[in-house]
């Protein structure tokens, strides 16, 4: 609670860690991302708490009696507002990416029209996710992959991939595999299913 007392308010504490939002964008950016959150009828029913207990076997019992619709749906609340937060965090508006890149800002526009460069939509504002850079350049084979992003794919969605290790890379994450100046092939591939999950 320390670091919260030297702030009272939203903007206040978007403006200390750098987050070019101002509380308005970031509370419309997480109401929309906490309509994903079931409504306490869409956890588990009392039948299907009775057939896991009856049928999961050994350990089962014990984890349903401390299990509960509401702690499951603040557990997932407070998820996704934190991969919320964390994927507005962890983006760049157009000049700050072309800032990063050393070049005009116009010629991040044409790689965002041309989809070299990926960017979601904050209210009529292109955020462009920091993972696509390595240093002060795009990653190895970055046209390759954000062609393949599903025009869905939310922006929480595409940065949990990209930075979680798959068993088709080797165990490594689509980051590291592009870092490595290896195929991008393969993270065009998972992308691409990314609407499946």
């Amino acid at each position: 609670m320390g670091s919260l007392e030297k702030v009272d308010s939203l903007d206040a504490l978007l403006a200390k860690h750098h987050v070019d939002l101002t509380a308005r964008e970031m509370l419309r950016e997480l109401d929309a991302a906490l309509t994903a959150v079931p409504a306490a009828s869409e956890t588990l029913s009392a039948g299907e708490i009775e057939f896991l207990r009856t049928h999961a076997g050994d350990g089962v019992g014990e984890v349903l009696d401390q299990w509960s619709s509401v702690a499951e749906i603040r557990a997932r609340a407070v998820e996704i507002a934190r991969q919320t937060v964390t994927a507005l965090a962890d983006s760049l508006d157009v000049k700050e990416a072309a800032a990063l890149l050393g070049i005009d800002r116009s010629v991040v526009s044409r790689r965002l029209t041309a989809r070299t460069l990926w960017a979601f939509d904050l209210h009529g504002h292109r955020r462009i996710p920091r993972w696509q850079f390595v240093g002060d350049d795009v990653l190895p084979g970055l046209s390759t992959v954000v062609a393949a992003i599903p025009s869905t794919a939310s922006p929480v969605s595409v940065a949990a991939l990209m930075h979680t290790p798959q068993p088709d890379l080797g165990d490594r994450t689509p980051l590291e595999h592009l870092a490595a100046a290896a195929d991008p092939a393969p993270v065009a591939a998972l992308l691409e299913s990314l609407d499946t999950w």
